[in-house]
């Protein structure tokens, strides 16, 4: 374990039931406050707080992906008393998995279902290699080039010089990591991508590769930001994953 401020934060009023989400790379616990909305009061979003960025940007960002899911499982075990789900966007979605795994092997208590989006089966996933390290403007004329950067976010020179720290970190994890075979998660996972998103569905159709159970691939309205495009939607999907079944979202063709 390490880092000295909270790993998981509420954004909404605590509930009966969770949803403990992972952000995409560079990024911090704001980024969620409209889904969080979303959600409420039913289900209370709890997002990851990683060091380097917003309330723990004085600590430094971790680089090492073992330390980094050790430290993320570790803290989130005393939040698992109640349901909950696990959700990670784009690159949160491999913390996401690798924290599911980690519980698992732990024997601590199982979330309800695994959510990802925007983001490749984990054991096809291509790395980012040589993105951490990138000199200056050209880091993030890549990351737009590449769609893991929204273009106005890395147009603003402040959020630039504030993240660049954890973005250089985040994509060093991301491409450290190499995939490791194991059983499939006791869970249902849900695989959300946007129908625009250059991601190929083929990609997403490979999370059901890490499930005991079919997987629900869900295709929905705009491209790879779906916090952005699709928000309402992707609400709908987390409800179901705790049984909502009047907001289900249809399944995308196999």
């Amino acid at each position: 374990m390490t880092g000295t401020g909270d790993w998981y934060v509420p954004l909404a009023a605590d509930t009966s039931a969770r949803v403990i989400a992972f952000p995409h790379a560079g990024a911090g616990c704001a980024q969620f406050a409209g889904l969080a909305r979303l959600l409420a009061p039913e289900y209370a979003l709890w997002s990851a707080n990683l060091p380097g960025r917003q309330a723990r940007l004085s600590e430094p960002p971790l680089t090492d992906l073992t330390l980094l899911v050790d430290s993320l499982t570790s803290h989130l075990v005393p939040h698992t008393d109640r349901p909950y789900v696990l959700f990670g966007y784009c690159g949160g979605a491999l913390l996401a998995f690798l924290v599911a795994r980690a519980l698992h092997a732990g024997g601590a208590r199982q979330p309800l279902a695994l959510v990802v989006a925007s983001y490749p089966a984990p054991d096809i996933a291509p790395r980012p290699h040589g993105v951490a390290t990138l000199p200056g403007s050209r880091l993030w004329d890549s990351l737009v080039e590449a769609g893991g950067m929204a273009p106005e976010l890395a147009a603003d020179e402040r959020m630039r010089r504030i993240a660049e720290p954890a973005v250089r970190a985040d994509f060093a994890v991301l491409a450290d990591y190499r995939h490791q075979p194991a059983p499939p998660l006791p869970m249902a996972v849900y695989a959300c991508h946007g129908l625009a998103d250059p991601v190929p569905r083929g990609a997403m159709l490979g999370w059901r590769r890490q499930s005991e159970f079919p997987a629900r691939v869900r295709g929905l309205p705009g491209g790879h930001w779906l916090l952005d495009s699709a928000a309402v939607p992707l609400s709908q999907v987390l409800r179901e994953a705790f049984g909502d079944t009047g907001s289900a979202v249809p399944e995308g063709p196999a």
